[in-house]
């Protein structure tokens, strides 16, 4: 995080306004302003949260500026007409007046903006009329095309998304561009390089997503108590449906389709272990009935990993399980059973029947599986 301190053109004195519109954009520009906390003790930080009302910042004595509220669509009003419809009656256009209000006087008061997100925290930066910045999130290059050119597409409607040239479209680099937009920090280097072509001050600094995810301390007990651990090879994959409903509930439903076809094509000749990020916030129940319907079967049990055989799933809804999903899986695969009781909970405060309900939840192992090869 660090390394984006010279390109903001912070001095010690100054103050800074972080404005970010989503759960996880949240965490990314909190990482952000601790490691600013931590290189200067002198500058005045604050945040206005977009989208909910800035959990992560409270959490963490991050002092919250102007109007928050949750709204009824999470903040992906663009998804569905109806969404925009319900956020309207709950007060969506008085809170963006408020908001554009407070960023406008914070400028006049003299700070400076970053924006962590999409084209909402942006626009609302360049607004402001104060020197700003900008953490992009939301978009990469690598939706569009690769090193080596663009990637192939199957209509004529996913082939017009690269008409501007790059995934941002021209308001987005109009705004990146405009002289009061100091650095623009893009996902990847791809993307920087795309952006610098328009003169954007782009600087390829990696992921912020990727920053402070460390583990708990746990460590990998099957790597330490079964010699045979590394001969088994267990491919570990991490499952990331996202934070805000309902589009994390759709997402389930796609990275189980991967799922499938991942086992479809190795289950026969690696273990395969598959961990869940979910969200605290969203509901396991529906996500463990998709699981159902993808013909996963439920044990009742975690049993011990160091003898596990198939392919398994397990999920997780602590906010530290990310960290030890990359790093240190045992810890998250040794707290499944934990989150098994809490579905067996849910399920029966709705009065709905559990049977043998729990995680790990376990690919059948009946059906012969086609290997890789003969895919």
């Amino acid at each position: 995080m660090v390394k984006f301190l010279p390109h903001l053109q912070l001095t010690s004195a100054m103050q800074l306004l972080c404005l970010s519109n989503g759960h996880g954009e949240d965490l990314i520009a909190l990482r952000i302003l601790q490691a600013l906390q931590r290189h200067s003790k002198q500058l005045q930080l604050a945040a206005l949260p977009i989208v909910g009302q800035g959990e992560f910042y409270r959490a963490h004595g991050i002092p919250i500026v102007g109007a928050v509220q949750a709204m009824p669509s999470g903040g992906f009003i663009y998804m569905d007409g109806r969404q925009l419809a319900r956020d309207l009656q709950g007060g969506l256009v008085q809170l963006t007046l408020a908001q554009l209000k407070t960023v406008r006087q914070w400028a006049q008061q003299g700070g400076v903006v970053l924006a962590v997100g999409d084209i909402v925290p942006l626009l609302f930066a360049w607004w402001s009329g104060a020197a700003y910045g900008f953490v992009g999130t939301a978009k990469s290059e690598y939706y569009l095309r690769d090193e080596q050119g663009w990637l192939p597409r199957q209509s004529w409607f996913e082939r017009l998304e690269r008409w501007s040239g790059s995934v941002y479209l021209p308001w987005d680099r109009w705004l990146m561009a405009h002289p009061r937009c100091k650095a623009v920090f893009p996902r990847d280097r791809l993307t920087s390089t795309v952006l610098q072509k328009w003169g954007i001050p782009a600087f390829d600094l990696g992921n912020p997503m990727m920053d402070g995810l460390e583990p708990t301390g746990v460590e990998w007990a099957m790597a330490a108590d079964d010699p045979n651990a590394s001969e088994q090879g267990c491919l570990t994959f991490v499952l990331l449906p996202g934070s805000r409903p309902p589009e994390a509930y759709e997402n389930w439903q796609i990275l189980l389709q991967a799922v499938s076809a991942l086992v479809m094509a190795w289950g026969n000749q690696r273990s395969l272990l598959f961990l869940a990020a979910v969200a605290p916030q969203l509901d396991p129940v529906p996500l463990q009935r998709t699981l159902e319907a993808y013909s996963w079967r439920l044990s009742g049990s975690v049993g011990n990993p160091s003898d596990r055989s198939g392919s398994q799933l397990v999920f997780s809804q602590y906010r530290t399980s990310l960290g030890d999903m990359v790093k240190n899986p045992q810890v998250v695969y040794d707290k499944a059973e934990e989150m098994a009781a809490k579905y067996r909970e849910r399920m029966l405060q709705q009065s709905q029947p559990v049977a043998e309900a729990a995680a790990p939840v376990e690919m059948p192992v009946e059906e012969e599986l086609p290997s890789a090869e003969e895919e």
